[in-house]
């Protein structure tokens, strides 16, 4: 597991013959677009945002020797408001051609100066141990934020699985370069400065509400360049897996002014292939396979096209534990979000394939649901698009057997909400009050058996063949819940 900030610092010469570009982002590691565990054609990403151009090179290699070099490509595109903003640079390196389970060194240089050294670790293979984080809703610039970030990084991961709502309010670009960046690649580690996180450990996500927060005319989710000239960062901050499905139901665009249109095609310049191919995915870590889902409103999870790539990539993979990852839980029982249920149309799916936990964000709290099996009476709901109201009733079946210690076979999908990222908390008053974590409309079943509101908090995973353990570690760094789930050898 890799983690370190690295070098003797971030701008290393003092006798620099020409001035360092500014960098609204410090080299970061991203997964790029693999999906499948390959030996030998692993790959990752090294990425990083400037406000001017610069010569740059990244070299990168299995020892601190490199021996590689990695073609850099750079384009450009608008961050800020229309009336105070600029075009900056933003830069990726392919690291290609890498071994799984393996160490990789990289150097970003510019003009012949290093301004950062690193290293990552490749994603584990098949029977190897695997952690990762997972916290959502997340990045705004306060203290919690900070809190967050250092805890993960504190617990050694070999990843983080976000939930989804990187950055407030609008998922822009210029929210990620002034809440995101600093905060994940900071150079101090610290619970007030954040962590170096994203400099050697990849950042998996789910586009979520806040990434398509305005509306159309209509009053669905858009995201507007005339408003917003640099929305989206969602897709051109980040880089993951483009093994996605063609969505009938496409992240929507607004540009209707010159400048609206302006931004709107430096944007699709930037993000290029990553636009709608990263709004669903799916990879491998170890044996886990995660399947990650846009669950925004304007999507219609019952859609026959959804339903078959989400069956199809869960019946392909070998993996021995199956993770679905997406924003708005289909099972919770916060005030906020209650009624957002369209995505319990896939939860039959979910069941036939053996799908061991769903990880959702958008409630601001730690919610863990006892192992459950759902079977959809109506799915009217899920079709009522751009509404907040999408009520999908249903027959529960709740493992009470499992308690995660004594008993640890689950019998049904267990589903986390891991909301406490860093944003302000809902529902602070039904800690410790279970009379509140059930619903009517849901027969009054207590299918919640955890919920914690008046903390921040993160999730950790530690994944081997038959046996996965799972801690919910608060921002002070205590643990607050914790299970084990075991699977008889095959």
């Amino acid at each position: 597991m890799a983690l370190s900030p690295l070098g003797s610092g971030l701008f290393a010469a003092t006798n620099a013959r020409k001035r360092l570009p500014i960098f609204s982002a410090l080299p970061y590691l991203q997964p790029g677009a693999n999906s499948k565990l390959q030996a030998g054609q692993e790959s990752l990403v090294v990425a990083w945002q400037t406000l001017d151009g610069g010569d740059f090179s990244v070299s990168y290699g299995p020892s601190k020797a490199m021996g590689k070099a990695a073609n850099v490509r750079v384009v450009r595109r608008w961050s800020g408001s229309m009336e105070d903003g600029e075009l900056r640079w933003n830069y990726v390196a392919n690291l290609e051609g890498l071994s799984l389970g393996a160490k990789v060194f990289y150097r970003v240089s510019c003009d012949g100066q290093t301004v950062l050294e690193g290293y990552g670790t490749t994603r584990q293979p098949r029977g190897e141990k695997v952690r990762f984080v997972s916290f959502g809703d997340n990045s705004f610039g306060d203290l919690s934020d900070h809190q967050i970030a250092y805890q993960a990084y504190m617990q050694n991961p070999d990843f983080v699985m976000n939930t989804g709502d990187n950055v407030y309010d609008g998922g822009l670009d210029d929210e990620y370069a002034r809440f995101f960046f600093p905060v994940y690649n900071s150079d101090v580690v610290g619970p007030h400065t954040g962590a170096p996180l994203l400099r050697s450990v990849p950042f998996y996500s789910v586009i979520a509400n806040h990434d398509v927060h305005d509306k159309d005319a209509q009053k669905r989710p858009v995201a507007d360049f005339d408003i917003n000239p640099d929305s989206l960062g969602y897709y051109t901050a980040l880089h993951l897996p483009l093994n996605g499905l063609d969505s009938p139901f496409p992240t929507l665009v607004k540009a209707e002014t010159d400048e609206g249109k302006q931004k709107l095609a430096q944007f699709q310049a930037a993000a290029g292939a990553r636009m709608n191919r990263m709004a669903n995915y799916s990879f491998d870590a170890g044996d886990a396979h995660f399947t990650c889902l846009d669950s925004n409103i304007y999507v219609d999870p019952s859609d026959q096209t959804i339903q078959n790539w989400v069956e199809n990539d869960l019946v392909v993979t070998d993996a021995r534990w199956k993770f679905v990852v997406y924003h708005h839980p289909a099972f919770n029982v916060g005030a906020e979000h209650y009624t957002e249920q369209h995505m319990r149309a896939l939860h039959p799916i979910f069941e036939r394939h053996g799908v061991d936990f769903v990880l959702n964000g958008h409630e601001h709290s730690y919610q863990r649901a006892r192992p459950l099996r759902f079977a959809p009476q109506n799915m009217d709901g899920a079709k009522n698009l751009n509404s907040k109201k999408r009520l999908v009733p249903g027959a529960f079946s709740v493992d009470r057997h499992f308690d995660g210690r004594k008993n640890t076979r689950s019998e049904g999908v267990i589903h986390i909400v891991t909301g406490a990222g860093g944003k302000h908390l809902y529902d602070p008053e039904w800690n410790g009050n279970p009379e509140h974590w059930k619903w009517p409309a849901d027969g009054n079943i207590e299918y919640v058996e955890q919920f914690r509101s008046d903390v921040h908090s993160l999730t950790v995973f530690d994944v081997d063949t038959h046996r996965l353990a799972m801690r919910q570690i608060d921002q002070w760094g205590d643990e607050i819940d914790s299970i084990v789930v075991e699977k008889a050898a095959k």
